[in-house]
Order: C-alpha cells, then structure tokens, then sequence
C-alpha cells in the first residue's frame, strides 16, 4: 500500500483489508484538497459505504485524512461550511447557496465529507502533478473548475482590484462589498458567500477587531482569471447569420 497508516489499519482490521487497499490506491493519486464523500468512493470501488467510511474515520485518527461538516444545497449539490449555516440560522439570518442562490431550509442535513491533509497530500503519487482536479478523473468525470455564482465572482474580483492578497492587505467585509456590488450594498448579504469561499479556499480571513479577508494564492489565480475574462472582447456575431 501506498501509506504506511493504511497498512497498519489493514493489519488491526483485516475484515477492511480489501476496501482499505482500494480507498489507498485511489488516495495516492489525488492532487487537490477537494471534498471526498464516502458515497462517492463506495459507488466507485463497488464497496458498502459503511465501510469506507469506516476507513475513512480510522485515516482520519492517523491525519491522512480531515473530517469537515457541511451542508449540500439540494439544487446544485454545492457543499458549504456547516459552521457558517449554524451562525446563519443562529442569527436568523437567509442562508444562500453560493453556487444557485437557494436559500438552505433551516433544518438542512448536515454532512460529514473528507479532505487529504496537507501532510498526505505532500506525500502522493500525484503531488508532483500540475494542480488539476484529479478528483473527477478518479470518479469518472470529466475535470473542470468549480463552478462559482455570479456574486462570487464580482467578489473575488473586487478583491483583487483592492489588492486583498495576504494577510497584511486585508479588506473588510465592507469594503468588499462596496466594491463588488456598489456603494448600497448590505455587507451581510456576502456571509454565506465569504464562508463559501473560505471553504473552497480561495479566501482566507482573520476574525476581531482589525480583522478581515484576503485571497489566497488559488483565489488570486481564479480572480485573474475572472478579470480577465471580462476584458475579452466577445466576436462579433451577425444576426442573420447561424453557425
């Protein structure tokens, strides 16, 4: 097997031996912090779900792999931080799916999804390879960047254009608002937007007083990207005339 942890799980839990061989195999190969979903992987190595995440819970005790809770918007199947949807309804405030714009109905289900750890993913096959989303490829799907909302991306935008991209530049979420959507902009109407971001990593934040939010290096890139996008002119099309 390619981690050792995955041998000494084996060894202690030889009723796992085959599903642990196959969740190994396939967690060599991964080159991003994409969520993992158990029902994903049981379809996958035609395994009983139970037991991946059996595995699953038991690389998470030895930090190969990290357990989150999120919420799944039931339209689009965006995942989304089940911290931020708890302060939501918390304070009695609309949850929004950043992907569709769906409000989560209170009483969503809460979800427990996987992450490589930083340490594990420094130690795969696949570290090597350019960051591509090699999730889809292991579940049979074509690879292609997460999809964002429009509002999420006039925000990743407008904290590029405010130079938020550390620590040191951080903006409010004030700021940002006002520079994605104008100068009436409620900046709470950006909370599950900003969780959204964090949890797909492309923001970071630092909370209290001074506190803010910056893009990280994959959202600088993304951000890039968006902008330059929305500076390239579009061809001209006749009317009259079909391709």
């Amino acid at each position: 097997m390619f981690f050792h942890e995955s041998e000494a799980i084996a060894a202690k839990h030889p009723d796992l031996l085959r599903v642990v061989e196959q969740v190994d195999q396939r967690l060599a190969e991964i080159s991003s912090s994409a969520p993992l979903r158990p029902g994903d992987f049981s379809c996958v190595l035609d395994a009983e779900e139970n037991q991946v995440i059996s595995v699953f819970e038991l690389l998470a005790t030895k930090d190969v792999l990290l357990a989150e809770q999120m919420v799944e918007c039931e339209r689009c199947q965006n995942l989304m931080s089940a911290n931020a949807f708890r302060e939501a309804v918390r304070e009695e405030d609309p949850f929004e799916c950043a992907g569709c714009g769906r409000v989560f109905p209170k009483r969503s289900p809460v979800l427990r999804v996987y992450r490589l750890s930083a340490q594990a993913l420094r130690r795969t096959k696949a570290s090597a390879r350019p960051p591509a989303a090699q999730i889809s490829k292991l579940l049979g799907v074509q690879a292609s960047e997460e999809p964002l909302s429009d509002r999420a991306q006039l925000v990743l935008v407008a904290m590029l254009e405010l130079d938020a991209v550390d620590s040191d530049r951080r903006r409010s979420t004030e700021e940002i608002a006002i520079k994605a959507l104008g100068n009436d902009a409620d900046p709470n109407a950006l909370k599950a937007v900003m969780a959204e971001l964090k949890t797909r990593r492309l923001i970071d934040s630092k909370t209290g007083r001074g506190g803010g939010c910056w893009l990280t290096d994959a959202g600088i890139a993304r951000a890039q990207k968006l902008r330059n996008e929305q500076k390239t002119p579009q061809p001209f099309r006749h009317p009259s005339r079909t391709d």
